[in-house]
């Protein structure tokens, strides 16, 4: 692990999705996968319908997510929530617009780097995998109750 990348094996190690996960992939994806991000209140992170090459992981901020233009579908206001999911499938396209609603640091993924470091470490990815999925449990709950609320 690089000197430069130091940070973020620290910083990642304690977000929800890494928490207790061998601190060396950690370093590896580290190196290899993430960058820190900063948007700007109103910037479009990415629009539904593009390719999907990144996950991010929320540290700061409020970014709304929304779906055929319309009104907000989710809101993500907790740091280490995560959007982007749907890089992790192949040729995807994202299924929602993300917009920064207040300014925000995020941690961006590469998805295909961090996958080859799974490649090499099958267990850490198949963890990763597992919080990931309920991730979308969980979001997909919080969606379902609320359509069914109305």
């Amino acid at each position: 692990m690089n000197e430069k990348s130091r940070g973020w094996e620290l910083r990642i190690t304690e977000m929800d999705l890494f928490t207790g996960l061998d601190v060396n992939v950690m370093g590896e994806i580290a190196d290899a996968a993430c960058t820190e991000e900063t948007y700007s209140k109103g910037t479009l992170i990415f629009n539904e319908g593009e390719s999907a090459k990144a996950l991010y992981i929320l540290g700061k901020g409020t970014v709304d997510l929304k779906i055929g233009g319309g009104k907000t579908v989710y809101r993500l206001t907790d740091e280490s929530d995560i959007f982007g999911w749907s890089s992790l499938v192949q040729n995807a396209q994202y299924t929602a617009t993300a917009i920064a609603t207040a300014d925000i640091q995020a941690v961006k993924i590469d998805t295909r780097k961090m996958n080859r470091v799974f490649d090499d470490n099958p267990a850490f990815g198949l963890a990763v995998y597992r919080r990931l999925s309920a991730v979308f449990n969980k979001r997909l709950a919080n969606i379902y109750h609320r359509f069914l609320s109305v």
